[in-house]
């Protein structure tokens, strides 16, 4: 069994992550118990699908996973998302969204040498400023973290617009 943990944004607004996977199956848990969404992912032969969050409040996860590239599309087909990576060199960088309201998104995958593979995914998605931190380890493929990361940065977006809408603006 392979394992990915870590967290996705600060200490006070971020996302802890806790899944597995045997190479097929991915299911876990990204946020806490009230806030965050469960994990429930098929993962085979460079392909990926399934379901974050429950039928109602969750979205979509279909497309390509590959050790240097992934092509996922997150949400439905008109009010979905797009993720595009590319790794080099042992960095993921792209883009996740479109190519006005898209955020860059910039991970380092370290591999430590050691009997036990242990691996450890780093980096920023959204930019300098506006952006969260990502910092997950594990001995799951770093192509399923760097997904897993831009998911959890996604379900932070989400749940810090749906806190934004329902906290101010009346008139």
């Amino acid at each position: 069994m392979q394992t990915l943990h870590g967290r996705v944004g600060g200490t006070y607004a971020g996302y802890d992550v806790s899944l597995e996977t045997d190479g097929t199956e991915v299911r876990g848990r990204i946020g806490g118990t009230t806030q965050g969404a469960d994990i429930s992912l098929d993962y085979s032969s460079g392909r990926i699908s399934g379901r974050i969050g429950g039928q109602v409040m969750g979205f979509d996860v279909v497309g390509a996973l590959e050790p240097n590239f992934i092509r996922v599309r997150m949400g439905g087909a008109s009010m979905g998302e797009d993720l595009h990576l590319e790794r080099q060199s042992g960095v993921f960088e792209g883009r996740y969204g479109g190519v006005v309201m898209g955020k860059d998104v910039h991970l380092r995958v370290v591999q430590e040498p050691t009997s036990k593979p242990e691996m450890w995914l780093e980096g920023r998605i959204g930019g300098a400023s506006m952006g969260k931190d990502a910092k997950l380890q594990g001995n799951a493929p770093p192509e399923l973290a760097a997904l897993i990361a831009v998911v959890a940065y996604k379900l932070l977006e989400d749940a810090e617009s749906a806190s934004s809408s329902s906290s101010g603006g009346g008139g």
